[in-house]
Formats: structure tokens, C-alpha cells, sequence
């Protein structure tokens, strides 16, 4: 447990049972004692006392990659076939110019491919949570990034040998996604200290704007430029194996083995997680995770039902906003990859100031600020998606745009909602939490194409918005749930991790007392 000295005022850590080592303990090891205070006052590494946050920089890239792959074909699919000429027809054998009648998929060959992601995801979520919670981030993660790289480089040799094998790539491309909410929370959890949840949460979470800020006004220049279509899955390929190469040298799955952490920021990132850290042994998460008490938990479902309503805007936005802009809005392809762009990049940074403020505030109790924020980034969306949907796209083509890339933008303050309210009550717990989340996802990146193909499958004005006011139903609705159910202070079922013969860990910090039963 912690304790804090008043003469000193630094935090000092007992293990709960003894018997054998603690991380801090593990840490003391590195060094003679006489040296620790000259080591931090001169540290030799270039970071200092931060390697947390070059590992959450390096993380939240690495999960940019690998939905930048999956992106890749939402913004080629309206290029990649070229321009079909006027008078072809199926039977014709005259000139096609560029057209590849091969790669012009329909309508429903078009859904599938978008669900195939989803597909593959749903297949490997929680076995690879199960993976990750017994190898840990580094290998299982690092492992995926790699896949996700070469399928990506597969994907223009699938597309010319026929239809399904390109499904089949885009199915693989799914199952490396579906690691991505997991190792967020995996991460957070082992790397942030707990009054810096939520800017782990937003940078890390980021990689949802990251990804298509990248991928989108790229994927626009190449698809127009003599390398054509192909070059943007060999671009992406070839940057996923740099991140993932320097993810596998540099990133481990608790500080304390990592060799440039000192034992200041050790102790920064252990304080209040004696549940986690203490104990004899080595230092890691208790495999046992109590999914009983999990799914009773009423906050728990105020959390997986708010992400569900989040992620079917997400992925309306994400899979569908270029082929709004370019088949509803009429914009060409190069304008279509920068204003796909537009919002992303605003949401970055609301997502930033969304993250320290709901840290930094403190008039305010955490309880009020999930509902603010939650309130703020999926009320605000559905407001604005049912205000798009009443709103004529021929001549009001400027302001359709304007309030397409606000109702995107403003899903960043998310960040102090439920992704916040997940690791506050999951605590430990919390990558199983996100598995469920990331589940959630998937279910959504099947739905949404599905609910585009059967709605608007022509893409006119009048079909979308009728997507538009169902999106913004279920956002709204959603919300309305968290906002009735939401926690913010540990749930008891985290306490019951690190025992000993039936002894219990429970966070010190007045302020983080776990809620009693009647509270859940």
C-alpha cells in the first residue's frame, strides 16, 4: 500500500502480504539508494521522468496505422475503378480507357467488403483479449500490426484475382483491429497515473481522427496521381511496419520493465494501484476477471450502451462520409479527401482539451462531468445529424458540409464521457471493459453499411437523411441511458483482484472510494 511521509512528503510503498518482491521494490533494485535523487535530477534518458507519454505517443500511432489500413478502401472504392464510360455496356469490347468493370462493385458487393471488417473484428475480439490479458500488449499487439501491414500490401493482388479474395483480406484486416480498443485500456491502465486518465484516454483514443486525417487527403492525391489506386495500400503498408518495428523495440507492458523508467515516474504510475501492483510476485493484472459482477453492474451497462450509440455515429462518419461528400454533396474526388479530413483534425484537438479539462476541473464532480461531456459529444451529434437530414444538399450544399464536419467534430469531447467513466469503474479491469466496448464496435461496423444498403443503397438526399434521423435517434437515446446510470468511482468487484488467501487490495486515496453495493 502507499503511504505518504509528511516529513519527506514522498510516497512510500509496503506490499500487502510479504513474501516476495513489489514493482517498487524491483525498481530500488536498479540502483544504489545513494544515487537515486542525483539520477533524477540528471537523468541520462533524453525523456526524463515521461517515458509514459512517449509510449502513449508511439501507441496511439500504431493504432492509427491499422485503421488507416481498414480506411484505405473506404476512400478507394470510388476510385478504384476508374471513370466508366458513357456508352459501355456488359457485352461491349470497346475501348474502356482507365475502367476496370472488375473493380466497379455494386452496391452490395460494396457492403460486404465494409463488413467484412466488422466480421473479422467480431471473431477475434475476445479471443485476443484473452491473449493479451496472458501475453500482454507488446507481443500480441505488435504481432497484429504486422498482419494488418502485409494484408494491407495484399490487398491490390486480391482485388485483380477476383472478389473474394479481397474480402477475405478485408476480414483479416478486421481481426487486427478488434485488439485496438483493448490495448487502449491495457495501456492506460499500466502506464497513466490516475490523475491522468483522461489524457490517456483522449491521445490514445485519438487514433479514431488520427487514422482519417492521414489516410483520407493521401488516399485523394494518390488515387488522382499517375501511381494510382494501388500506391495508397503500398504507402500505408510500408508505414505500418515502421511504426510496428519501433513499437516491438521500444514499448513494454509495465514500466517496471521498462529500462529508461525511473523510480520517480515508477512511483507517479503505481501510486493508488495497489490492486494492480501489489502483492508478491511480479507485478501484473490478475488474470481472473469477475465478468459476473461486471455485466450486473448497472454502470457498466450505462457505459456499453452509450458506446454503442457513439460508434454507430463513428462509423457512419468513418465509412461513409467520402461516399456522402462525393455521391450526395458532389464534390470531386481531391476535394472530397481534404473536407473528409476537416473534421478529424478539429476533433484531435477537441479531444486534447476535452481530456485535460475534465481532468483538471474540480468544481465539478466526476459524476456531473461524464454526463457534460458524454452529453456534449453524442447529444450534440444527433442534434446536428437530424439537422443535416432537414437540410436540401443541391442548394444548401456549403452549409450540409459545415454541419456534417460540426456533427463529426463534436464527438470528441467523448473522451471525458464514457471512455473516461470505463476506466474510472473498471479500474484493472478495464481491457476486459474495452473488449466489450471494442465488441460493441464491430456489432456497429456491421450495422451501419447494412443500414446504408437497405435505406440508400442510390445514395440520394431523401434516403440519407432518413439514415441520418435513425443515427440520430439512437445517439440521442443512448446518452439519455448513460446519463441516468453513469459512475465515476470504482466499482467493488475491482477489489477483489491481487488476494492472498482471501485478503482484498483496495485503492488509499480518499477520493477513489470504491462504490458499496447499493451504489452499483
Amino acid at each position: 500500500m502507499e503511504n505518504m511521509d509528511p516529513k519527506t512528503g514522498n510516497f512510500q510503498f509496503a506490499s500487502p502480504t510479504a513474501g516476495g518482491p513489489t514493482a517498487i521494490q524491483i525498481a530500488d533494485r536498479r540502483r544504489p539508494s545513494n544515487e537515486e535523487e542525483e539520477e533524477d535530477k540528471g537523468n541520462n534518458c533524453i525523456f526524463g521522468n515521461q517515458i509514459r507519454f512517449t509510449i502513449m505517443i508511439i501507441s496511439t500511432l500504431c493504432l492509427s496505422s491499422i485503421l488507416s489500413n481498414i480506411l484505405t478502401f473506404n476512400f478507394t472504392v470510388i476510385c478504384m475503378a476508374g471513370e466508366k464510360p458513357e456508352n459501355y455496356s456488359a457485352g461491349q469490347t470497346t475501348d474502356l480507357g482507365n475502367y476496370r468493370p472488375d473493380l466497379d462493385y455494386t452496391s452490395a458487393q460494396k457492403s460486404m467488403l465494409f463488413m467484412a471488417v466488422a466480421v473479422g473484428s467480431l471473431l477475434a475480439v475476445f479471443p485476443l483479449t484473452i491473449m493479451l490479458n496472458k501475453f500482454g500488449s507488446r507481443r500480441v499487439f505488435g504481432s497484429l500490426g504486422f498482419i494488418s501491414a502485409f494484408s494491407t500490401f495484399l490487398v491490390p493482388l486480391s482485388a485483380n484475382m477476383g472478389f473474394y479474395y479481397i474480402l477475405f483480406m478485408r476480414i483479416i484486416q478486421g481481426t487486427a483491429f478488434s485488439a485496438c480498443l483493448p490495448v487502449m485500456g491495457s495501456i492506460t491502465s499500466h502506464w497513466s497515473t490516475l490523475k491522468q486518465n483522461g489524457i490517456f484516454i483522449a491521445i490514445l483514443s485519438s487514433f479514431l481522427q488520427v487514422a482519417p486525417i492521414f489516410t483520407m487527403p493521401v488516399s485523394g492525391e494518390l488515387c488522382t496521381s499517375s501511381l494510382g489506386w494501388t500506391s495508397v495500400y503500398y504507402l500505408h503498408g510500408c508505414v505500418s511496419v515502421v511504426l510496428f518495428s519501433l513499437f516491438l523495440l521500444y514499448h513494454r507492458n509495465t514500466p517496471h520493465k521498462h529500462p529508461l523508467v525511473q523510480r520517480r515516474e515508477l512511483v507517479k504510475v503505481m501510486f493508488g494501484k495497489g490492486s494492480i501492483y501489489s502483492g508478491p510476485g511480479k507485478a501484473k493484472v490478475s488474470k481472473k476477471v469477475p465478468m459476473a459482477a461486471m455485466y450486473k453492474d448497472p454502470a457498466i451497462w450505462a457505459i456499453l450502451v452509450a458506446a454503442f450509440g457513439n460508434f454507430m455515429g463513428t462509423q457512419l462518419s468513418l465509412q461513409f462520409m467520402p461516399t456522402y461528400i462525393n455521391k450526395v454533396l458532389f464534390l470531386p474526388i481531391e476535394q472530397t479527401g481534404v473536407a473528409s479530413a476537416i473534421s478529424p483534425i478539429i476533433m484531435f484537438f477537441i479531444k486534447i482539451v476535452a481530456g485535460q479539462t475534465s481532468d483538471k476541473i474540480r468544481f465539478l464532480s466526476d459524476n456531473i462531468k461524464l454526463r457534460i461531456y458524454n452529453s456534449l459529444s453524442m447529444g450534440g451529434m444527433g442534434v446536428l445529424f437530424i439537422v443535416l437530414a432537414f437540410l436540401n444538399p443541391e442548394s444548401q450544399k456549403s452549409l450540409c458540409l459545415i454541419v456534417l464536419i460540426a456533427s463529426t467534430c463534436i464527438l470528441g469531447f467523448n473522451s471525458g464521457g464514457f471512455f473516461k467513466s470505463s476506466q474510472m469503474v473498471s479500474r484493472q479491469h478495464s481491457h476486459f471493459t474495452l473488449a466489450n466496448i471494442s465488441f460493441l464496435n464491430c456489432v456497429c461496423m456491421l450495422l451501419t453499411p447494412l443500414l446504408n444498403e437497405l435505406i440508400a443503397p442510390e445514395n440520394t438526399p431523401e434516403t440519407w437523411a432518413i439514415v441520418l434521423c435513425i443515427h440520430g435517434a439512437i445517439l440521442l437515446s443512448t446518452n439519455a441511458f448513460f446519463c441516468v446510470f453513469a459512475q465515476s468511482k470504482p466499482a467493488p468487484w475491482t477489489l477483489e483482484t491481487w488476494s492472498n488467501k482471501g485478503s482484498k487490495v483496495a485503492p488509499v486515496e480518499e477520493s477513489e472510494v470504491p462504490r458499496t453495493q447499493e451504489q452499483a
